[in-house]
């Protein structure tokens, strides 16, 4: 068994087929399909079911999937001390931060504005980036990141995720969608539609779509990797995005933002993660700022624009 093996089988699993993991790590299709092969007869057993065009788990691939998972970020990890060292002994005095979300129109500006307002308050040089979850969380323990932002509650080990505040839960709805008209929607509103789900995303954390799910959105999902099937998804399938409630995700007049019934909607937390143990002096100040001034970050992250969620 090796880490190409378990890194094939995880974005396999991920994104169901062979070609998709392919394209992600520059090799061909046959590459990935006989690495597996030969990992499913090291183990015994096999991995997947193939179905039609698509494959998805058996028994044992469910099992092994959290595992893979951590033995990939754990290499990560090394792969970027390693690279930390290589760089040299010199101490940073400066932040850097990711927000895990997926990237969105505008989002270099926003994330501009943060940080500004966060050097400014810190005195320390902070830069602020987008990210997906894993490899960020792999940059968080091998020490190139220093923080994470997550839209929802994170449960990683070694890391603490401290709550700072909350956001209200929205719909963002293509333009032909029936109920574009309406202001407020209820979960039974959006049960006979598909719901947007990526497992790079969703998967990763609590999110916005996580949290409603546990709270009774009962809409089917549909697992969604690329910029053209979202377009599609909202254009042509009457599908739907859960998101942060802001007017400035709208990209008007393609999709709008649409407020869920307050009866219904969860407070889904805006939380902090750090590693556990000792911290720069700078983290620490990091971590106080953020538990007393969300509300202010929050009122940048409402101010005018238009965003898109992917």
């Amino acid at each position: 068994m090796n880490i190409r093996q378990l890194q094939f089988f995880y974005r396999t699993a991920r994104t169901g087929t062979f070609s998709a993991a392919a394209r992600e790590y520059g090799v061909t299709v046959q590459a990935v399909s006989k690495s597996i092969h030969e990992l499913e007869e090291e183990l015994g057993s096999a991995l997947f079911v193939r179905e039609g065009r698509g494959m998805r788990l058996t028994p044992l691939g469910e099992t092994l999937l959290e595992p893979a998972c951590r033995a990939i970020e754990s290499v990560a990890s090394v792969e970027q001390a390693a690279a930390l060292w290589r760089e040299g002994p010199v101490a940073r005095r400066d932040l850097r931060l990711a927000l895990i979300t997926p990237p969105f129109s505008k989002h270099e500006f926003i994330c501009g504005i943060m940080a500004r307002l966060m050097t400014h308050s810190l005195g320390v040089e902070t830069h602020l980036s987008v990210r997906t979850g894993s490899g960020a969380l792999a940059e968080l323990r091998a020490g190139t990141l220093d923080a994470l932002f997550t839209i929802g509650r994170l449960d990683a080990p070694g890391c603490s995720c401290t709550q700072i505040g909350t956001v209200t839960p929205g719909v963002f709805l293509g333009r032909r969608h029936p109920l574009r008209g309406r202001r407020l929607l209820s979960f039974d509103d959006l049960a006979p539609y598909p719901a947007l789900w990526n497992d790079e995303i969703d998967g990763f954390n609590e999110t916005v779509l996580v949290s409603c799910r546990q709270k009774g959105l009962s809409s089917p999902l549909a697992t969604i990797n690329t910029n053209e099937e979202v377009v599609d998804f909202l254009e042509n399938r009457n599908g739907y995005i859960m998101g942060v409630n802001l007017k400035a995700l709208s990209i008007l007049p393609f999709a709008a933002m649409h407020g869920l019934d307050p009866t219904e909607a969860p407070a889904v937390p805006v939380c902090l993660v750090l590693l556990e143990g000792p911290r720069r002096a700078e983290v620490e100040r990091l971590n106080q700022f953020c538990r007393s001034e969300f509300s202010l970050m929050k009122k940048l992250l409402s101010s005018e624009g238009t965003v898109t969620g992917y």
